[in-house]
């Protein structure tokens, strides 16, 4: 069971990578393909738009803020301590506040994709690849996922658990389209870098931890 888990993780480790890498190369050479998946996915998300849900996607996106999954990661973490669970608490906050963001910064830095020239819903102040927001919401919810099927006995609350997160990593990446603020591909590059990002923390944590629990 543990060297099945273990292959799993690093399928998907390398699958991500390589998902992320050819976005990267695809956003700093302006491949045409790029350009042509950008555009479907981003009239796809907005030809939804009604003034009722560009309300709330205005407001929905603003939880995938920096300050406030800082704040819920913190929140959490400190939940986890005073429970003992302190392998898990470290594995949250390293993730959600060490990794996530700075990881994100210096992508962000050395491949400088202007913001899509589309009207932004929201104030943004940072260049376009990889969406920020689409990672840590990866990290964080992948990492809250991690420790729920990890602690959570019953597979009805793991079920519930689990969907509601995934719900919030997709719901918040397809928001950031939305508001008109990140390509497509912003997204899936976002998600791709955060799911690298935790796999290899788990892993680290599995070498030389003993495990997230």
């Amino acid at each position: 069971m543990k060297k099945q888990s273990q292959k799993i993780s690093t399928t998907v480790s390398l699958v991500s990578l390589l998902i992320f890498l050819i976005l990267t190369y695809g956003v700093v050479l302006h491949k045409e393909w790029i350009h042509t998946f950008d555009t479907y996915f981003g009239h796809l998300v907005r030809s939804f738009q009604t003034p009722q849900l560009t309300s709330f996607m205005i407001h929905f996106t603003k939880s995938g803020n920096y300050q406030s999954l800082l704040g819920f990661t913190i929140g959490a973490g400190l939940i986890l301590f005073l429970v003992r669970k302190i392998k898990a608490a470290l594995f949250l906050l390293i993730n959600g506040v060490v990794l996530a963001a700075p990881i994100d910064g210096v992508v962000k830095h050395f491949v400088n994709r202007p913001r899509p020239s589309l009207t932004h819903l929201v104030a943004v102040n940072s260049s376009s690849f990889p969406s920020g927001h689409s990672m840590s919401i990866m990290v964080i919810a992948g990492s809250l996922i991690l420790l729920a099927n990890r602690f959570l006995k019953a597979s009805t609350q793991r079920l519930i658990v689990d969907l509601i997160l995934i719900l919030m990593i997709v719901g918040i990446g397809i928001s950031r389209i939305y508001v008109g603020v990140h390509y497509a591909s912003d997204v899936l590059g976002g998600w791709s870098l955060g799911l690298l990002t935790l796999t290899l923390s788990q892993w680290l944590f599995n070498q030389f931890a003993g495990g997230i629990s």
